[in-house]
Protein backbone atom coordinates (compact mmCIF):
# COMPACT_ATOMS: atom_id res chain seq x y z
CA UNK A 1 0.00 0.00 0.00
CA UNK A 2 2.84 2.16 0.71
CA UNK A 3 4.13 1.92 -2.83
CA UNK A 4 0.88 2.43 -4.06
CA UNK A 5 0.26 6.07 -1.66
CA UNK A 6 4.47 7.31 -3.75
CA UNK A 7 3.54 5.67 -7.80
CA UNK A 8 1.16 8.66 -8.21
CA UNK A 9 3.90 11.40 -6.74
CA UNK A 10 7.09 9.79 -8.90
CA UNK A 11 4.90 9.22 -12.11
CA UNK A 12 3.85 12.73 -12.10
CA UNK A 13 6.94 13.54 -11.37
CA UNK A 14 8.93 11.69 -13.76
CA UNK A 15 6.39 12.40 -16.83
CA UNK A 16 6.00 16.15 -16.43
CA UNK A 17 9.88 16.45 -16.50
CA UNK A 18 9.81 14.67 -19.43
CA UNK A 19 6.84 16.78 -21.10
CA UNK A 20 8.90 19.81 -20.28
CA UNK A 21 12.37 19.00 -22.34
CA UNK A 22 10.29 17.17 -25.12
CA UNK A 23 7.65 20.11 -25.41
CA UNK A 24 10.46 22.62 -25.29
CA UNK A 25 12.81 20.67 -27.89
CA UNK A 26 9.70 20.44 -30.13
CA UNK A 27 9.06 24.15 -30.17
CA UNK A 28 12.11 25.54 -30.76
CA UNK A 29 12.68 23.11 -33.19
CA UNK A 30 9.45 22.76 -35.38
CA UNK A 31 7.79 25.83 -33.70
CA UNK A 32 5.30 26.75 -31.26
CA UNK A 33 2.28 24.90 -32.41
CA UNK A 34 4.08 21.85 -31.15
CA UNK A 35 5.24 22.85 -28.16
CA UNK A 36 1.71 23.77 -26.72
CA UNK A 37 0.03 20.57 -27.97
CA UNK A 38 3.10 17.95 -26.26
CA UNK A 39 2.37 20.20 -23.23
CA UNK A 40 -1.52 19.99 -23.61
CA UNK A 41 -1.43 16.05 -23.76
CA UNK A 42 -2.47 14.56 -20.66
CA UNK A 43 1.35 12.30 -20.38
CA UNK A 44 1.65 14.43 -17.13
CA UNK A 45 -1.83 13.86 -15.17
CA UNK A 46 -2.46 10.88 -16.85
CA UNK A 47 -0.28 8.18 -15.13
CA UNK A 48 -1.56 10.20 -12.07
CA UNK A 49 -4.77 9.31 -12.36
CA UNK A 50 -4.19 5.70 -13.35
CA UNK A 51 -2.46 5.49 -10.19
CA UNK A 52 -5.26 7.36 -8.11
CA UNK A 53 -7.69 4.96 -9.41
CA UNK A 54 -5.50 2.30 -8.13
CA UNK A 55 -5.03 3.56 -4.47
CA UNK A 56 -8.72 5.08 -4.10
CA UNK A 57 -11.01 3.61 -6.93
CA UNK A 58 -12.95 4.88 -9.73
CA UNK A 59 -15.33 7.12 -7.65
CA UNK A 60 -12.52 9.48 -6.18
CA UNK A 61 -11.20 9.74 -9.74
CA UNK A 62 -14.43 10.75 -11.39
CA UNK A 63 -14.87 13.67 -8.59
CA UNK A 64 -11.35 14.34 -9.11
CA UNK A 65 -11.57 14.68 -13.32
CA UNK A 66 -15.10 16.77 -12.23
CA UNK A 67 -13.07 19.51 -10.05
CA UNK A 68 -10.33 19.01 -12.84
CA UNK A 69 -12.36 19.81 -15.75
CA UNK A 70 -14.12 23.24 -13.77
CA UNK A 71 -10.43 24.40 -12.92
CA UNK A 72 -8.86 24.44 -16.38
CA UNK A 73 -10.89 27.16 -17.18
CA UNK A 74 -8.22 28.67 -14.48
CA UNK A 75 -5.83 27.64 -16.67
CA UNK A 76 -7.46 29.00 -19.69
CA UNK A 77 -7.47 32.29 -18.02
CA UNK A 78 -3.42 31.81 -17.10
CA UNK A 79 -3.12 31.52 -20.68
CA UNK A 80 -5.06 34.77 -21.83
CA UNK A 81 -3.44 36.86 -18.81
CA UNK A 82 -0.06 35.60 -20.05
CA UNK A 83 -0.85 36.11 -23.89
CA UNK A 84 -1.82 39.55 -23.17
CA UNK A 85 1.55 40.78 -21.07
CA UNK A 86 4.59 38.50 -22.28
CA UNK A 87 4.42 40.93 -25.66
CA UNK A 88 5.71 43.78 -23.65
CA UNK A 89 6.32 43.33 -20.21
CA UNK A 90 9.53 40.84 -18.72
CA UNK A 91 8.95 37.75 -18.37
CA UNK A 92 8.32 37.15 -14.70
CA UNK A 93 6.27 40.13 -14.66
CA UNK A 94 3.65 38.77 -17.22
CA UNK A 95 4.32 35.03 -15.63
CA UNK A 96 3.54 36.29 -12.07
CA UNK A 97 0.48 37.85 -12.77
CA UNK A 98 -0.67 34.74 -15.33
CA UNK A 99 -0.35 32.83 -11.98
CA UNK A 100 -2.02 35.16 -9.56
CA UNK A 101 -5.33 34.81 -11.54
CA UNK A 102 -4.79 31.05 -11.92
CA UNK A 103 -4.61 31.14 -7.85
CA UNK A 104 -7.21 33.54 -7.94
CA UNK A 105 -9.72 31.71 -10.05
CA UNK A 106 -9.26 28.51 -8.29
CA UNK A 107 -9.53 29.48 -5.43
CA UNK A 108 -13.35 31.14 -6.75
CA UNK A 109 -13.56 27.26 -8.34
CA UNK A 110 -12.74 25.16 -5.30
CA UNK A 111 -16.26 27.24 -3.47
CA UNK A 112 -18.53 25.76 -6.23
CA UNK A 113 -20.23 22.74 -6.19
CA UNK A 114 -19.85 22.28 -10.07
CA UNK A 115 -22.12 19.43 -12.16
CA UNK A 116 -20.92 18.39 -15.86
CA UNK A 117 -22.97 21.33 -17.34
CA UNK A 118 -22.19 24.09 -15.31
CA UNK A 119 -17.90 23.17 -16.12
CA UNK A 120 -18.15 22.99 -19.20
CA UNK A 121 -20.37 26.52 -19.54
CA UNK A 122 -17.18 28.21 -17.25
CA UNK A 123 -15.10 26.26 -19.68
CA UNK A 124 -16.86 27.90 -22.75
CA UNK A 125 -16.94 31.47 -21.44
CA UNK A 126 -13.53 31.48 -20.65
CA UNK A 127 -11.82 30.14 -23.62
CA UNK A 128 -14.23 31.51 -26.00
CA UNK A 129 -13.26 34.99 -24.80
CA UNK A 130 -9.87 34.14 -25.25
CA UNK A 131 -10.29 32.93 -28.60
CA UNK A 132 -11.63 36.46 -29.10
CA UNK A 133 -8.97 38.49 -27.46
CA UNK A 134 -5.71 36.75 -28.82
CA UNK A 135 -7.30 35.99 -32.39
CA UNK A 136 -4.54 38.82 -33.55
CA UNK A 137 -2.38 38.42 -30.80
CA UNK A 138 -1.86 34.49 -31.58
CA UNK A 139 -0.46 35.44 -35.16
CA UNK A 140 3.08 37.25 -33.87
CA UNK A 141 5.73 35.48 -35.27
CA UNK A 142 9.14 34.62 -33.58
CA UNK A 143 11.44 37.78 -32.56
CA UNK A 144 14.51 37.63 -34.97
CA UNK A 145 17.73 38.28 -32.60
CA UNK A 146 16.09 37.85 -28.98
CA UNK A 147 17.35 34.76 -28.50
CA UNK A 148 19.19 33.95 -24.89
CA UNK A 149 21.86 31.67 -24.96
CA UNK A 150 21.35 28.21 -22.81
CA UNK A 151 23.81 26.30 -21.23
CA UNK A 152 23.65 22.86 -21.35
CA UNK A 153 22.18 21.70 -18.18
CA UNK A 154 19.10 24.52 -18.48
CA UNK A 155 16.57 22.33 -19.59
CA UNK A 156 17.83 18.85 -16.80
CA UNK A 157 17.69 21.71 -14.31
CA UNK A 158 14.30 23.12 -14.95
CA UNK A 159 13.35 19.39 -15.03
CA UNK A 160 14.18 17.96 -12.29
CA UNK A 161 12.99 21.06 -10.72
CA UNK A 162 9.78 20.86 -12.38
CA UNK A 163 9.34 16.98 -10.71
CA UNK A 164 10.14 18.47 -7.05
CA UNK A 165 7.81 20.80 -7.65
CA UNK A 166 5.01 18.39 -9.31
CA UNK A 167 6.05 16.09 -5.91
CA UNK A 168 4.69 18.02 -3.43
CA UNK A 169 1.93 19.30 -5.12
CA UNK A 170 0.65 15.73 -5.90
CA UNK A 171 2.13 14.56 -2.39
CA UNK A 172 -0.06 17.19 -0.67
CA UNK A 173 -3.30 17.29 -2.38
CA UNK A 174 -3.24 13.62 -2.14
CA UNK A 175 -4.79 13.70 1.61
CA UNK A 176 -7.42 16.50 0.98
CA UNK A 177 -10.19 14.91 -0.45
CA UNK A 178 -10.62 15.05 -4.57
CA UNK A 179 -12.12 18.01 -5.19
CA UNK A 180 -8.68 19.37 -4.08
CA UNK A 181 -6.40 16.85 -5.84
CA UNK A 182 -8.41 17.37 -8.99
CA UNK A 183 -7.85 21.41 -8.85
CA UNK A 184 -4.22 20.37 -7.93
CA UNK A 185 -3.70 18.54 -10.66
CA UNK A 186 -4.35 20.46 -13.21
CA UNK A 187 -1.96 23.78 -11.56
CA UNK A 188 -0.11 24.52 -15.40
CA UNK A 189 3.00 23.76 -13.88
CA UNK A 190 4.29 22.46 -17.40
CA UNK A 191 3.11 25.54 -19.11
CA UNK A 192 5.19 27.84 -16.65
CA UNK A 193 7.98 25.44 -17.16
CA UNK A 194 7.50 25.97 -20.79
CA UNK A 195 6.93 29.26 -21.22
CA UNK A 196 10.46 30.01 -18.49
CA UNK A 197 12.65 27.73 -20.88
CA UNK A 198 11.10 28.83 -23.80
CA UNK A 199 10.34 32.69 -23.35
CA UNK A 200 14.33 33.79 -23.20
CA UNK A 201 15.01 32.04 -25.64
CA UNK A 202 12.25 32.65 -29.05
CA UNK A 203 11.11 35.43 -27.71
CA UNK A 204 8.38 37.49 -26.64
CA UNK A 205 5.76 37.62 -29.44
CA UNK A 206 6.52 33.30 -29.97
CA UNK A 207 5.65 32.61 -26.48
CA UNK A 208 2.10 34.66 -26.66
CA UNK A 209 1.65 32.80 -29.97
CA UNK A 210 2.34 29.91 -27.93
CA UNK A 211 0.32 30.54 -25.46
CA UNK A 212 -2.54 31.58 -28.18
CA UNK A 213 -1.92 28.01 -29.46
CA UNK A 214 -2.01 26.04 -26.09
CA UNK A 215 -5.37 27.72 -25.42
CA UNK A 216 -6.63 25.92 -28.19
CA UNK A 217 -5.10 22.75 -26.95
CA UNK A 218 -6.13 23.31 -23.42
CA UNK A 219 -10.23 23.20 -24.52
CA UNK A 220 -9.45 19.84 -25.38
CA UNK A 221 -8.06 18.73 -22.17
CA UNK A 222 -10.92 19.81 -20.11
CA UNK A 223 -13.25 18.11 -22.53
CA UNK A 224 -10.87 14.97 -21.74
CA UNK A 225 -11.30 15.37 -18.22
CA UNK A 226 -15.45 15.76 -18.42
CA UNK A 227 -15.39 12.16 -21.02
CA UNK A 228 -13.31 10.73 -18.00
CA UNK A 229 -16.11 11.83 -15.57
CA UNK A 230 -18.73 11.07 -17.13
CA UNK A 231 -17.51 7.56 -18.48
CA UNK A 232 -16.37 6.16 -15.41
CA UNK A 233 -19.71 4.74 -13.90
CA UNK A 234 -21.34 3.31 -16.90
CA UNK A 235 -17.99 1.87 -18.86
CA UNK A 236 -15.69 1.21 -15.65
CA UNK A 237 -12.15 2.83 -14.93
CA UNK A 238 -9.84 0.82 -18.08
CA UNK A 239 -12.64 1.96 -20.59
CA UNK A 240 -12.98 5.36 -19.27
CA UNK A 241 -9.16 6.60 -19.17
CA UNK A 242 -9.10 5.26 -23.19
CA UNK A 243 -11.87 6.85 -23.85
CA UNK A 244 -10.88 10.00 -22.52
CA UNK A 245 -7.37 9.60 -24.16
CA UNK A 246 -8.91 8.88 -27.31
CA UNK A 247 -10.83 12.41 -26.86
CA UNK A 248 -7.29 14.08 -26.50
CA UNK A 249 -5.38 12.28 -29.38
CA UNK A 250 -8.91 13.54 -31.80
CA UNK A 251 -8.62 17.00 -30.38
CA UNK A 252 -5.07 17.33 -30.77
CA UNK A 253 -4.71 16.03 -34.01
CA UNK A 254 -7.51 17.94 -35.65
CA UNK A 255 -5.59 20.99 -34.34
CA UNK A 256 -2.72 19.86 -36.23
CA UNK A 257 -4.70 19.33 -39.58
CA UNK A 258 -6.59 22.60 -39.37
CA UNK A 259 -2.76 24.26 -38.80
CA UNK A 260 -1.87 22.88 -42.46
CA UNK A 261 -4.64 24.28 -44.45
CA UNK A 262 -3.95 26.38 -46.55
CA UNK A 263 -5.10 30.24 -45.86
CA UNK A 264 -7.46 31.66 -48.48
CA UNK A 265 -5.35 34.20 -50.25
CA UNK A 266 -7.34 37.80 -50.35
CA UNK A 267 -7.52 39.20 -53.74
CA UNK A 268 -7.64 42.43 -54.49
CA UNK A 269 -10.90 44.46 -55.63
CA UNK A 270 -10.60 46.10 -59.11
CA UNK A 271 -11.68 49.67 -58.56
Amino acid sequence: MTALVWLPILAKAVTTALLVVVASALAEALGPLWGALVASLPVSAGPAYVFLAMQHGGDFVAASALSSAAANAATGLFLIVYAMQARAAPLWRSLGVAVIAWLTASLAIRQVAWTPATAILVNLAVYGSGFIVLRETGKAASDPGNSAKRHWFDLPLRAVAVALFVSTVVGVSSILGPEATGIAAVFPISLISLIVILHPSIGGAASVRLASTALRAMLGFGLMLLVLHLAIQPLGTTAAFLAALLVSLVWSGGLLILSRRPRPVRRAVPT
